[in-house]
């Protein structure tokens, strides 16, 4: 997982909001539903509840490299089924807090 210190996001100006964007099916049967919110630097994924949005983590977009919303989304999943079927030890590209 990646070494970077955990700082929660600014999600203050969305470019994109999504519920349950991501889901999918783990190793041991369990399913994982994330709510996203995509801004121009990051994309966050987290849950919703009658508090809020509650973070869980976050990918920053690669601009530089031209990435598009679509391709950070691909990544973010890849990311988040590697973290759940194989450990968090073996992600690449997403930072992820306590709560994961």
């Amino acid at each position: 997982m990646s070494k970077t210190e955990w700082i929660m996001s600014d999600i203050s100006e969305p470019i994109k909001m999504c519920s349950d964007i991501l889901e999918f099916k783990s190793n041991d049967g369990e399913w994982h539903d994330f709510t996203i919110i995509a801004t121009r630097t990051r994309v966050v994924f987290g849950g919703c509840c009658n508090a809020g949005f509650i973070e869980s983590g976050y990918i920053e977009r690669d601009l530089e490299a031209g990435e598009s919303l679509y391709g950070t989304l691909s990544e973010m999943l890849a990311d988040l089924e590697t973290y759940y079927n194989d450990g968090p030890a073996y992600v690449s590209r997403i930072v992820c807090n306590e709560r994961m």
